[in-house]
């Protein structure tokens, strides 16, 4: 663990509306000194803005992502909406956040930015933090595609990312789906690999493991010492403190059940080679057990 993990005050909220407009004005190329001359404020508020320690006005949010580039209003007021779910009175907490508006996949690739520890369990599509540019696009990525080009990057975690704790939970179901194109399967089998050779934890919870799994992908993120959960299908539902106990439950289980990494690595072993033989012939299956064990 790279940080403490403290109990939020007032929520998801702040945190995640923070790591947006932080990655906004990172994309922009913009200083905390620019930010704050457009408030008429100082870089110090813009960085207890983004680090979810100060309340974010929605005159502000709206002058910020204008200033980032912002243009559409749909995307502007997804944003400002996360103003009305803070509170500064600790008792009233807000309570799990539904993020559906404009913007969405942004704001949860901003967690992921700037998270100091990721924990992810994934289920149906494989993560975009680890997916290789060639994986298939599947059902739920087409339903979860935003309409608005994206304003944050994609996050991609590389062999030599040393600034980030990650662990990558994959539900044994996610090893049998070629998606159409077992030869890409393949290559995202080899990426996956060659992650958990270079640090990154990449664990295989089994099917006879009998854990129920997430319905999308479920994320643990650390911002700032504090501890926020995602759940991702064709939205994101953000938790934090006693509202996130489920989802930590879950992982908890998932992380149980999990193989250790060498038995998890050669897991995606192979399912690689069984996607390179279902390549060879569609007909034939011989490691679906190996796989499914």
């Amino acid at each position: 663990m790279t940080d403490d993990v403290t109990t939020p005050d007032r929520g998801p909220a702040p945190l995640v509306l923070g790591a947006y407009l932080r990655s906004l004005r990172l994309a922009k190329g913009l200083t905390p000194t620019a930010a704050a001359e457009a408030i008429r404020s100082s870089p110090s508020k813009i960085n207890r803005m983004e680090t979810g320690q100060a309340a974010q006005r929605w005159q502000d949010v709206s002058t910020l992502t204008r200033l980032y580039g912002v243009t559409d209003m749909d995307t502007i007021t997804g944003a400002m909406r996360w103003t009305g779910r803070q509170t500064t009175d600790p008792t009233r907490f807000p309570g799990p956040i539904r993020d559906d508006a404009e913007g969405w996949m942004d704001r949860l690739r901003a967690c992921e930015h700037h998270a100091s520890e990721i924990c992810v369990y994934a289920s149906v599509t494989m993560p975009r933090i680890v997916q290789t540019t060639g994986y298939p696009v599947d059902h739920l990525t087409l339903l979860t595609s935003s309409a608005q080009p994206p304003r944050v990057p994609a996050h991609t975690v590389l062999p030599d990312n040393q600034t980030q704790d990650v662990t990558v939970l994959l539900d044994g179901a996610m090893l049998l789906r070629t998606l159409g194109n077992p030869l890409a399967m393949a290559a995202q089998m080899t990426y996956l690999q060659r992650l958990g050779a270079s640090g990154t934890r990449i664990l295989v919870v089994p099917l006879q493991a009998g854990v129920i799994p997430p319905p999308g992908s479920l994320y643990r993120f650390h911002l700032h010492g504090q501890e926020v959960f995602a759940e991702e299908t064709w939205s994101a539902v953000y938790a934090s403190g006693t509202d996130g106990q489920a989802a930590r439950d879950r992982l908890a289980a998932g992380l149980q059940a999990a193989k250790d990494p060498e038995a998890s690595a050669a897991l995606l072993d192979a399912a690689r080679r069984r996607f390179q033989l279902l390549a060879e012939d569609p007909a034939s299956d011989p490691l679906l057990k190996e796989v499914a064990a």
